[in-house]
């Protein structure tokens, strides 16, 4: 009986060791991180995982929205469910009193570049000053894990804010940290030659930025790519999305790059994204990401702005691999993805700003479970 004892209590240590070292998968759906006053507006939720010295199961994760004259930041302890404000972020370089701020972009430093440390968060967006004189992207940081914000530099300014030919604005910029130099990539209507193109800047301290790069320039001037996002896939290289507005199949086509650098994706030929089981063309304000999970070569998750679904591709996005697929979450206007740290990558969280231009809309997010086995 004195062996049985033991090992009931052997038994007994290894199933609390395996909970301990394997949690429930925290998946969940519309948590609700601000909900306006009636009559309001918000959209194009962007966050970030506080990954650096962490030591929780999943890290503290940051979100804002664009809706007014600055930014509010968001924090959650618990993957998401739940949110706290922590701060306004005001964008204090120039007079924007009266203006707006918009289409922010959170990033994470993951390692020093230069004497920025590991675990700056950055902050960037599109400051319009109240006469909507130009438009301004500039990078702010926060040293505290977003509790308080400075302004750190410039990285591009244009002409007021306006969508026709030839306005010379700026819009949407994404940040991305590679080998040890610091991009922001935006949408340019600067360019006499583009209606709008894709471009980046290098930093190697976040305070003096390099000359543009062009990433997607179409020879049709009046083609207008935007709301570039990107990831690194399963072969290593990089995979670049896009909306393109006037596209011959669909309006504002999600269309996608694939370059071994990030820094080079000019030459590469854009490719339209199309669904093989159901023949859905996505359309407008793509977010890509890409999990580990789902195969050897792990998923692209890639979500837009028209429809609920959401479209993988398990096969390093060989064009005849798109699968559209439910995600369990409402349509909005660039909904961004973000991978959950641990649980074999098999959850995505899902962040949803509400429909550009509707009212009463709310900031939600909600997890994604990936089909296909953890990875590896």
């Amino acid at each position: 009986m004195r062996f049985l004892s033991i090992v009931s209590l052997t038994a007994l240590f290894t199933i609390g060791q395996a909970a301990t070292l394997a949690p429930k998968t925290p998946s969940f759906v519309n948590a609700t991180i601000y909900n306006p006053p009636a009559g309001s507006q918000t959209s194009y939720a962007r966050s970030t995982f506080l990954e650096v010295g962490n030591t929780k199961v999943i890290p503290p994760v940051l979100t804002t929205y664009a809706g007014g004259d600055h930014f509010v930041i968001y924090r959650s302890n618990d993957g998401g469910k739940s949110w706290k404000s922590i701060s306004k972020a005001y964008f204090t370089n120039g007079n924007y009193t009266g203006g707006i701020i918009l289409r922010p972009f959170l990033y994470e430093l993951p390692e020093d570049l230069g004497e920025v440390s590991a675990g700056t968060v950055f902050l960037s967006g599109n400051a319009i000053p109240g006469d909507f004189s130009s438009t301004n992207i500039e990078l702010y940081a926060s040293t505290d894990k977003g509790r308080s914000w400075s302004f750190v530099s410039v990285v591009a300014v244009g002409g007021p804010p306006n969508t026709d030919n030839g306005a010379p604005c700026v819009w949407e910029p994404f940040i991305l940290l590679h080998e040890s130099q610091l991009a922001v990539y935006y949408s340019d209507q600067r360019d006499p030659k583009h209606d709008q193109k894709l471009c980046h800047q290098i930093s190697t301290d976040a305070l003096s930025w390099g000359p543009v790069i062009n990433d997607v320039a179409y020879a049709n001037y009046t083609l207008r790519p935007g709301k570039i996002t990107m990831a690194q896939i399963g072969n290593g290289q990089w995979m670049c999305s896009f909306e393109l507005a006037l596209a011959v199949d669909v309006p504002y086509a999600v269309h996608y790059k694939l370059a071994d650098s990030p820094f080079d994706f000019l030459k590469a030929k854009p490719i339209e994204m199309k669904a093989s089981n159901t023949g859905t063309i996505p359309a407008a304000g793509p977010f890509i990401t890409w999990p580990a999970a789902g195969g050897p070569d792990g998923t692209i998750v890639v979500s837009d702005s028209s429809y609920n679904q959401l479209f993988i591709n398990k096969k390093n996005a060989d064009p005849d691999s798109w699968i559209e697929v439910a995600s369990g979450h409402g349509v909005g206007y660039t909904r961004s993805l973000y991978v959950v740290p641990g649980y074999g990558e098999k959850l995505v969280l899902l962040f949803n700003g509400g429909m550009y231009g509707e009212i009463d809309t709310l900031v939600s997010d909600g997890t994604f479970t990936m089909p296909g086995p953890p990875a590896s």
